[in-house]
């Protein structure tokens, strides 16, 4: 009798543990995914949107450190509450040719401009900065 009441007692924890994991990943996976920057995925992307001749101009890991200052200065140098702010270009133009001239990275006006363009773009498409783009 006692090994019914075990057993009893084991199947129906195992159906209420089921159920509870079965309710939270539905609710779980009716939530939009939130946005992932990842680094070698931005590169790539800014890396092909990039016009010939700033393409030309940098390489891969001066690239990839200036994506990481835009980032930092969309994270931690803008204001949270002003979203014009952080999506104004010549703003964050100024700010990532400041500091890679800091950090002692040569690199010209334009092809800043045409790689925070194009960092900007791709975070619209996994919608970091508004809804994401659809996939084509």
């Amino acid at each position: 009798m006692l090994a019914l009441v075990v057993a009893f007692s084991l199947v129906i924890g195992f159906v209420v543990a089921a159920g509870m994991i079965g309710r939270e990943s539905r609710r779980l996976s009716l939530q939009p995914r939130q946005p992932v920057w990842r680094l070698e995925e931005a590169a790539v992307f800014v890396e092909a949107e990039l016009p010939f001749d700033a393409a030309a101009k940098i390489d891969g890991e001066t690239l990839r450190e200036l994506l990481r200052v835009h980032l930092n200065q969309l994270q931690f140098k803008a204001d949270p509450g002003d979203v014009d702010e952080i999506a104004e270009e010549s703003t964050a133009i100024q700010h990532v040719y400041r500091e890679a001239l800091s950090q002692g990275i040569e690199i010209t006006r334009p092809t800043i401009d045409a790689v925070v363009r194009a960092h900007f773009r791709y975070l619209n498409a996994i919608g970091a900065l508004g809804a994401a783009s659809s996939p084509e």
